[in-house]
């Protein structure tokens, strides 16, 4: 599908690589407006050439009100109109395996859809006209009922699923450590838990193919560890993805220990900034005291700066974070100083 997207600069590079993920092609890019339309988000005039414009999909990298939203459907004949949230229930959708996954993502969308469903029954109840979706009054008035009903179903099942996912994690890290491998998306956490298991989940360039967390108990030194393959970082997630997912994030509370995986063949800037948003997101997760490694992988794509870089990540993990016990360049593709990551691993859950 063809996607013209309404993104800031700073954001350009990720979320062009999210809508490939999503399976869109980007072929034209606007900024984004440094105030919004009242209407519409986007400028008018950006609106009247979209309107006559061929594209499939009209994206603006950031989080929609229900009246932008509700307007720019309106306006732009049949286009599909998505924001940062909706792109990444889109993403998590594709590779939504557990039946855990597919609830949390589908209360993600019932709860994204509500306030919109809400604007259009004060509109209608106003002017007693027929709602966009062709249900007057009435036809609202049940679609919200609907809504209510099926947030609160899928809320209180996935309220059970959380108290039996705290019972299995309380039991593991009895029977083993339990050490969470964290960091942002792409940085390379599934191909690091892969190299450490000698397993083969799926793993490639696309954000977010992991939705659901993995674990694997192996032999470390003289004892097993219990690793568990997380959900991935995003700068300026949206608060509703982190309520959605609590129930999987919620994995790294239990964690004996952290991983967080940076991919340090990344820009200095960039880098920085990843590593900086990953430890906003622990924050907002409540984890705190946990004993950390932060892991540079990919170091096999960086030319002699490696070790720079790692002192710049490490230096600024440690003003954000406590403890951060050690750092260790890795490549998981190249196989290159696992050994010694796993060396660490044992003197961190010993």
């Amino acid at each position: 599908m063809k996607a013209t997207l309404f993104v800031s600069q700073d954001f350009a590079d990720e979320a062009v690589s999210l809508l490939e993920t999503a399976g869109y092609e980007v072929e034209k890019t606007y900024p984004l407006p440094s105030k919004p339309n009242r209407l519409y988000y986007i400028p008018q005039d950006k609106l009247k050439l979209l309107q006559d414009q061929e594209t499939d999909a009209v994206v603006v990298f950031d989080l929609l009100s229900p009246r932008h939203f509700i307007n720019l459907n309106r306006s732009l004949n049949g286009k599909k109109v998505l924001d940062k949230l909706l792109i990444l229930l889109e993403i998590f959708a594709l590779h939504a395996g557990s039946k855990e996954a597919k609830l949390q993502i589908e209360l993600a969308r019932l709860k994204y859809e509500l306030p919109i469903i809400k604007d259009i029954y004060s509109k209608t109840k106003i002017s007693e006209q027929q709602g966009p979706l062709g249900a007057g009054t009435y036809g609202v008035e049940s679609a919200l009922r609907l809504y209510n009903r099926k947030i609160s179903k899928i809320t209180k099942e996935l309220e059970g699923l959380k108290k039996f996912r705290e019972m299995q994690m309380q039991n593991r890290r009895e029977e083993f450590p339990y050490v969470a491998i964290t960091g942002y998306t792409n940085a390379g956490k599934t191909s690091i838990f892969n190299a450490l298991t000698g397993l083969n989940k799926p793993t490639d360039q696309s954000m977010f193919t992991t939705t659901a967390p993995k674990r694997y108990a192996i032999p470390i030194g003289s004892k097993k560890v219990t690793l568990v393959d997380t959900v991935g970082f995003i700068r300026g997630i949206p608060p509703q993805i982190i309520d959605a997912f609590f129930v999987t994030l919620s994995e790294i509370r239990y964690a004996n220990a952290l991983l967080l995986v940076v991919d340090i063949s990344l820009e200095d800037s960039l880098l920085l900034e990843m590593t900086r948003s990953s430890f906003e997101i622990l924050r907002e997760l409540g984890i705190s005291g946990k004993p950390m490694i932060i892991v540079g992988n990919k170091a096999d794509l960086v030319d002699g700066r490696s070790k720079e870089k790692m002192d710049m990540v490490y230096s600024l993990s440690d003003n954000l974070y406590s403890p951060v016990v050690d750092a260790i360049l890795v490549s998981a593709k190249k196989g290159w100083n696992l050994d010694s990551l796993r060396d660490k691993i044992f003197s961190l859950v010993n």
